[in-house]
């Protein structure tokens, strides 16, 4: 099975959905109501291959509306890979990066379709959950453990990448944001000089009397006589034996 994420590729498999394959994978497709459809975190548009898919679920006939079914929006907990090929999808966090990097004007109307999609779908949703949790599918210890795992694996994520470095921190622009950063001018911050107070001359009050001469002299002291030496010039002569 060939599953692409926002062109990122991702191991699947029949059987699956396609909500369960990108959290194996760590893909940026959302997820917290475990699963169950009801917060829409995981829409995703299919852009190739939606006849590998199973068809579309009562829970994503109430909670889409006609023009998001045309444009190939599918619910990822609720769509199920029903045979091999080639399933290419894009999830909305991504869908709105791309918009805001290319033209961010295009989300002013993207909000006004989700907006309207919303409230179209607001009666078929609620009597959707209502008909579930008459039937006991909302109720009870699974659909909490559901949640419960669904929380515990985004927050899971955000630890594994925290622990990896704030850059793998799973934002949908990340990298987009660090480059705008690096290239914003760093205002150049001047410090004020500092100059120290000039300390004041100290100067100490002159004594208001004299000190006494000393009635007495010392005693001359003689000077010792110096030892001189001196080598006088010593004359030696050596005259021969006599001869008898």
């Amino acid at each position: 099975m060939n599953l692409i994420i926002n062109d990122k590729t991702a191991s699947s498999s029949v059987g699956q959905t396609i909500g369960k394959a990108a959290r194996l994978n760590h893909a940026h497709v959302g997820y917290v109501c475990g699963g169950h459809g009801l917060c829409q975190a995981c829409y995703i548009t299919v852009q190739e291959g939606a006849d590998c898919l199973a068809p579309l679920t009562d829970v994503e006939k109430a909670f889409l509306s006609p023009r998001q079914i045309a444009a190939g929006g599918r619910i990822a907990c609720q769509a199920t890979i029903a045979k091999e090929g080639t399933v290419k999808v894009l999830s909305r966090p991504e869908e709105v990066r791309r918009m805001v990097f290319s033209n961010p004007f295009q989300l002013i109307g993207y909000a006004a379709d989700m907006g309207k999609d919303t409230a179209q779908q607001i009666v078929p949703g609620v009597q959707n959950l209502i008909g579930r949790i008459q039937r006991g599918e909302m109720g009870g210890k699974d659909a909490l453990g559901d949640m419960i795992e669904s929380i515990q694996g985004a927050a899971g994520l955000v630890v594994e990448a925290i622990q990896q470095g704030p850059m793998a921190l799973p934002i949908p622009f990340k990298e987009q944001i660090a480059d705008l950063i690096s290239k914003l001018p760093l205002p150049q911050i001047q410090l004020p000089s500092i100059s120290l107070p000039q300390l004041p001359s100290i100067s100490f009050p002159q004594l208001p009397f004299s000190l006494p001469k000393l009635p007495f002299s010392l005693p001359f002291l003689p000077q010792q006589p110096q030892a001189t030496a001196s080598l006088e010039k010593v004359t030696i002569t050596v005259q021969p034996p006599a001869k008898d």
